[in-house]
């Protein structure tokens, strides 16, 4: 029984919520080297947001597969990377931006651009 409820708890923790949300940041990283369909999105969490909340920011974890190069010979054994992402949605002008990192200090960097006037949230605490 405690484990039905830890694994609900983990599958709870690492829904998005959002799936336009989640196939953009899946396009991302198919598009930057990885492959997205197959990624394992963790901890999404909103982050920042402008009032009245047309503006968000989002932050989340991912591990993914490097995609392989095309070779004639056996499949590459696969590759995976743990990756830290934020997610920029202005909801007014329909722009979604995703950004990810293989180093969690470059997130905070980057977050610190996007969550400036924003009001920030307990999740932005974390960041790093």
């Amino acid at each position: 029984m405690i484990s039905l409820l830890k694994s609900m708890l983990q599958r709870w923790n690492d829904w998005c919520g959002d799936r336009e949300m989640e196939l953009e940041i899946r396009k991302h990283l198919s598009a930057n080297g990885y492959y997205g369909n197959t990624a394992q999105l963790k901890n999404v969490r909103l982050i920042a947001v402008q009032r009245p909340g047309w503006l968000q920011v989002f932050r989340f974890e991912v591990v993914a597969r490097v995609q392989a190069a095309e070779t004639e010979g056996p499949e590459p054994e696969a590759v995976y990377e743990q990756l830290f992402g934020l997610v920029r949605e202005d909801i007014r002008h329909k722009m979604t931006r995703v950004r990810v990192f293989r180093d969690p200090r470059e997130r905070k960097q980057l977050f610190s651009r996007w969550g400036d006037g924003l009001i920030q949230l307990r999740g932005a605490h974390g960041l790093g």
